[in-house]
């Protein structure tokens, strides 16, 4: 069973966010190690999210300016992922749904992190699962590309070697959905043990800010 732990420390005006999360996408790891990564900010503002440049499940290059203009539920995974990714893209279908008409004012991003696998037709058959949001953009590049939107976003992802798997390997990587706003700017994180209903609930209390 993937382990999740998640902690958030508010201290003033300072935002200190510490993510310890390894999501071993694997259906035997007893043996992963847990890492962890830490985001802090100053003036209330956390250091997440930032430039990128990427490649979307039609084969457009996308940057986070050509995003911007909704606000934006971002996961990022790999598409061979057997149990973790595919349950927060279900949790995140799950919690637009609940949001109703809120839902309009999201747009659900789905970030490989396995450029070698992932490829633009790879990620358009990706999205189109069952139970995932609605209207889903799939990105991935390649490793400079992948790497630079990992490290803006402070994401966790580690190349595994695995003889189970098809391909030899999996990803253990940190499993959070990210709530950016329309700006890109980081506004909340969601984690495996926030339900839908949860999740929902925030995605329509934000938005009656009209911010």
């Amino acid at each position: 069973m993937s382990r999740i732990i998640f902690g958030r420390m508010v201290a003033g005006l300072s935002l200190a966010i510490t993510i310890s999360t390894l999501a071993a996408c694997s259906d035997n790891n007893a043996s992963r190690k847990a890492q962890s990564g830490q985001v802090t900010a100053v003036s209330g503002k956390a250091a997440i999210g930032g430039a990128y440049t990427l490649v979307d499940h039609t084969g457009k290059t996308v940057t986070d300016v050509d995003l911007s203009g909704k606000a934006q539920l971002i996961y990022f995974g790999y598409a061979y992922c057997p149990d973790v990714c595919p349950t927060a893209l279900q949790q995140m279908g799950a919690a637009l749904a609940l949001a109703g008409s809120a839902a309009d004012y999201y747009q659900p991003i789905f970030i490989t992190i396995d450029s070698e696998r992932d490829t633009p037709e790879m990620m358009a058959q990706y999205i189109t699962n069952n139970g995932f949001p609605d209207g889903l953009i799939g990105l991935t590049g390649s490793p400079e590309q992948l790497k630079q939107a990992m490290n803006v976003f402070k994401v966790i992802g580690q190349k595994v070697e695995d003889p189970d798997s098809a391909a030899g390997y999996i990803y253990d990587h940190s499993s959070i959905i990210y709530m950016m706003d329309k700006n890109g700017e980081f506004v909340d994180v969601f984690t495996h043990s926030t339900t839908p209903r949860q999740i929902a609930d925030r995605l329509i209390s934000y938005k009656k800010t009209g911010r």
